[in-house]
């Protein structure tokens, strides 16, 4: 990383490390443009021009320390806004400005990074409370974010697209809300590389994606069609008539990916391998013993986008790619990967990629209605092929037609105790990676989920793959963000399954051994178990099912004051803005 002697410069505020942006000896057009700072800005920094940097004196930055930091404000200027710092990594310091929302925190070198001035600006929420911050010592899960991902959005913005960066911010908001954010370590992210997602997707279509990257050493000699898939196509029975090399125009009137994966010209390529990279460097930090466990806050999602294909809101695989970096880069610690699929949707793309793998076993638990739902693959019989027969398995569920009910907690957590779990235990993974879709949550509408997972149940099946990759992996377990498109269920979900990892005093759910024993899933889960279980007896050492088939949830289950159940009410609410 370059540092200029101007804190100020472009050249310091963009680093190939910062979220702010990644300067390139040539200029390209997909590069973040940083325009100079305003006549009036410029004035202030004359007037301070003296004071000097925590670089320039040489001081320790300690988690909680109230400074100023520069920020990109929305126009791209450059700003100094009163901020506090919540980790370090070398000559980077990770910062919150007091004031904005959380998920606008970012990397920063030291450079850019002051004592505070009494006339130091607050963002439009105001000044923070931060008297009780006190942050752990040591901090085993590792949380990764980067507001470049941000970017990428429809051009239109004039509608409310379902894959959009106020997930990410929902997110943070909820954390934020109810303090939590001093237990993880933050980690920085990075674009994958173009090699890293060459080991996960062709040629062909990195350069779909990547059309101004320098870094494709060699023509591919077979380049493929883009196929054009998604959910909104496929479920709309008007015909569009595709344009632009592939691309279709949405009903906001932009071109998207067929009906409805935006697509932004000069940053979606960026923002896709960012989330690539983010999975990547957490999954280093896992494996080299800095954290023990981790949430990738990441977008555009990726367990739909196959090899050759975008689609489903997803352009790279960012859990395939990751593995393959794992297996490759780690083989030493790595030579078997378990990837966990809750999402809704089946992940067509992840069991694509890895089909015909041994080394990678593949579940899904995923919404089927014999074959009727998107994207209407994921039968129990696809099992995988060749030296990758039995790594795959489909926990399809499908409805009973006498009588239908939609899928909840109690048919999830069945899933993971019955078969997740024996399964796991044969295979003894070294890694175990969940696609974390929280689309199955209570809220979304039919086509987009139509099932009722709660909060809780997202806490507790965290809780019981937590558990797993403690007996099975040294606790080597990543959650990574794919779907949810509900705010306020996304939000509670993805919190609730965050403080599992975290282990928060008085929000862990405790020991549920042995108590798994008196309430039944729904009838169509059941038919549904046993025609995977028929499948994959083959490959599979599986008990019988119990013919009672009940079991019960934690005594806790309705607990109060809990992030995964309810905000908690305040004795004394504070005049400012709560801080981590």
């Amino acid at each position: 990383m370059v540092i200029s002697s101007d804190p100020l410069s472009p050249s310091s505020i963009v680093s190939s490390t910062s979220s702010t942006g990644k300067r390139r000896r040539r200029t390209r057009k997909n590069d973040i443009c940083i325009p100079s700072p305003s006549s009036s800005t410029l004035e202030k920094e004359e007037e301070e021009e003296n004071e000097p940097s925590y670089a320039q004196q040489k001081t320790k930055l300690r988690g909680g320390d109230a400074v100023e930091a520069v920020k990109l404000t929305d126009d791209a200027a450059k700003q100094w806004y009163c901020a506090r710092v919540v980790d370090t990594d070398g000559q980077l310091v990770f910062v919150h400005y007091e004031g904005f929302p959380a998920d606008q925190a970012d990397w920063v070198s030291q450079t850019l990074v002051r004592p505070r001035q009494r006339s130091a600006l607050y963002g439009p929420r105001g000044k923070e409370d931060w008297k009780d911050f006190v942050q752990p010592v040591k901090r085993n899960t590792g949380l990764v974010h980067d507001r470049r991902m941000a970017l990428h959005t429809c051009p239109c913005s004039t509608i409310a697209h379902p894959e959009r960066p106020e997930r990410i911010t929902s997110i943070f908001d909820t954390l934020h809300h109810h303090r939590v954010l001093r237990y993880v370590r933050h980690i920085h992210a990075r674009e994958a590389t173009i090699s890293e997602l060459s080991d996960a997707h062709t040629q062909a279509h990195i350069r779909n994606y990547c059309p101004n990257d320098d870094d494709f050493n060699e023509e591919d000699p077979n380049p493929r069609a883009r196929k054009i898939t998604s959910i909104a196509a496929l479920l709309n029975t008007t015909d569009v008539e595709p344009i632009d090399n592939g691309r279709r125009k949405m009903v906001c009137g932009e071109i998207g990916i067929a009906g409805d994966t935006t697509f932004h010209p000069l940053h979606t390529s960026l923002s896709a391998r960012v989330s690539a990279g983010a999975l990547i460097n957490l999954t280093d930090a896992i494996l080299n013993g800095r954290i023990r466990n981790g949430f990738a806050a990441i977008r555009p999602p990726g367990h739909h986008a196959q090899d050759d294909t975008a689609m489903g809101y997803c352009f790279f695989n960012n859990v395939a790619v990751a593995t393959q970096a794992a297996l490759k880069k780690h083989a030493s610690t790595v030579q078997k990967v378990l990837i966990l699929d809750w999402y809704v949707h089946h992940g067509n793309g992840t069991q694509q990629i890895f089909y015909d793998n041994p080394n990678v076993l593949y579940i899904s638990i995923h919404r089927w209605d014999e074959g009727r739902f998107y994207p209407f693959s994921g039968a129990p019989a696809e099992c995988g092929r060749a030296a990758g027969l039995g790594r795959n398995v489909n926990i399809a569920l499908s409805t009973s037609k006498e009588k239908p009910k939609p899928m909840g907690d109690t048919e999830f957590i069945a899933a993971i105790y019955h078969i997740v779990t024996p399964i796991a235990r044969q295979f003894r993974p070294d890694l175990i990676y969940v696609s974390a879709g929280f689309d199955a949550a209570e809220g979304h509408s039919p086509h987009l989920g139509g099932y009722h997972v709660t909060p809780r149940g997202y806490a507790l099946m965290t809780k019981m793959v937590k558990e797993l990759a403690e007996e099975l992996c040294n606790g080597r377990l990543a959650l990574v963000l794919e779907g949810g498109y509900e705010l306020e269920p996304l939000a509670n979900s993805a919190a609730a399954s965050i403080i599992q990892l975290l282990d928060v005093p008085d929000q862990a759910i405790p020991s549920f051994d042995h108590t798994l024993t008196s309430v039944k899933p729904n009838r169509g889960a059941v038919a549904s178990f046993r025609q995977v279980m028929d499948c994959q007896r083959a490959f599979w050492d599986l008990p019988e099912l119990p013919t009672d088939f009940r079991f019960l949830l934690p005594q806790d289950w309705k607990a109060v004051n809990s992030i995964s159940t309810r905000s908690p009410r305040r004795q004394h609410q504070s005049k400012h803005t709560l801080g981590y």
